[in-house]
């Protein structure tokens, strides 16, 4: 820190005598970076570009700086670093950072055009084929996702991830026998890879060995108690096994381990629902409608449970939601089929509504013929 601080004092006395100097400006926000004196360190990037709105350096030192300050900084950093990269396009080192910054906006595609931009140019570097087929993975283009593993697998032949999410694509594209060697491969690589044992469980599940896929999964239990990942994948071994009480043990442990864990919530509510536990059903489907609002099935499940428990109207609203999104979705089909259940919920709905007023007004009807025979008694 002490250097820092010299330093800090040398930039200044020179600004003193040369306040026109950009690249002594953005030496001095680079300086209050380091510092995390984060506030000062972009007024001194702003003044570099104000006097030379050409300096690249300033522009992408901008960008960083606000990545650092949060996800909330992201779209200023991004259009920071899109500066830089038009008075250098050939500047790698921007690139990545345009891509991290995308990365945090959640826009894959877009991070994956700036990824592929770099292997076209840097040569060699296995950590751009395993993002490219990370990215390639989450948009569901399993195929060019295994090519991509490979690619880093060739560069870099004990790389652990790459094996375990080249089983992900393989176990995707339902080739299991491929999907198995390479996260056997994985374990092999590290034993005590909770990760990998966790996938090496979920692939044999989706292969249909059951009995290797929970010893697998209680081999990663192990390593990792806390993975709530691992319980909600040992419910789905042993729903496949019929045994439902099992498979609600392990995904209320997935729960206790990670409250919001929309997949083993989802999984919980369907099995419960099998179970004709309707009321938790019920409860798990509004927790998990509170964070998954654009998924039809799930209100349509919901709805179900409402119906089962003679609760048309709650039964009518979460159809009707269903049938917005089935609808949003292009799936005319299923939204023709919650609109008919919704009606039917909304025709029952109006007559327990019916039945609920008539009930009250015997009562007020009782309450006041009651209340005129006790005045009569007192009157006597």
């Amino acid at each position: 820190m002490e250097n820092l601080d010299e330093t800090l004092r040398a930039v200044d006395n020179h600004l003193k005598s040369s306040p026109g100097d950009a690249s002594a400006w953005n030496t001095k926000g680079v300086l209050h970076a380091q510092k995390q004196e984060w506030g000062e360190a972009l007024r001194c990037l702003d003044q570099a570009i104000r006097l030379n709105p050409n300096l690249t350096p300033a522009h992408s030192n901008r960008g960083r700086i606000l990545l650092s300050i949060g996800p909330e900084k992201a779209n200023e950093a991004l259009k920071a670093f899109e500066n830089a990269q038009k008075l250098n396009p050939d500047d790698f080192e921007i690139l990545r950072d345009k891509a991290v910054a995308l990365r945090v906006l959640g826009r894959s595609e877009d991070e994956l055009d700036c990824y592929r931009r770099l292997s076209e140019s840097v040569q060699n570097e296995w950590g751009i084929w395993l993002r490219i087929g990370d990215l390639q993975l989450e948009l569901g283009d399993f195929k060019h996702a295994d090519q991509s593993y490979k690619t880093a697998l060739e560069l870099k032949d004990d790389l652990v991830p790459a094996f375990i999410r080249r089983a992900i694509a393989l176990a995707m594209s339902d080739q299991h026998s491929d999907a198995l060697k390479s996260a056997e491969t994985a374990t092999k690589l590290e034993p005590e890879n909770a990760e990998a044992w966790l996938i090496l469980g979920d692939v044999n599940l989706r292969a249909g060995k059951h009995k290797s896929a929970m010893k697998c999964l209680k081999k990663a239990s192990e390593i990792d108690p806390t993975n709530a990942s691992v319980e909600n994948t040992m419910g789905m071994v042993a729903y496949k096994d019929g045994k439902l009480d099992d498979a609600v043990t392990h995904l209320r442990r997935a729960l206790i381990r990670k409250r919001q864990y929309p997949t083993a919530m989802r999984n919980l509510g369907f099995i419960l629902m099998e179970q004709e536990e309707w009321n938790e059903a019920i409860r798990i489907f509004n927790d998990l409608t509170g964070l998954v609002k654009d998924d039809p099935d799930i209100f349509d499940a919901k709805a179900t449970a409402f119906a089962r428990m003679d609760d048309y109207c709650n039964a009518e609203e979460a159809w009707e939601k269903a049938r917005k999104l089935y609808k949003a979705r292009g799936d005319d089909r299923e939204a023709e089929r919650v609109t008919v259940l919704g009606r039917a919920a909304r025709i029952n709905c109006s007559k327990l509504k019916k039945v609920a007023k008539a009930q009250r007004e015997d009562e007020k009807l009782t309450r006041r013929l009651s209340d005129r025979h006790e005045f009569r008694r007192k009157k006597r």
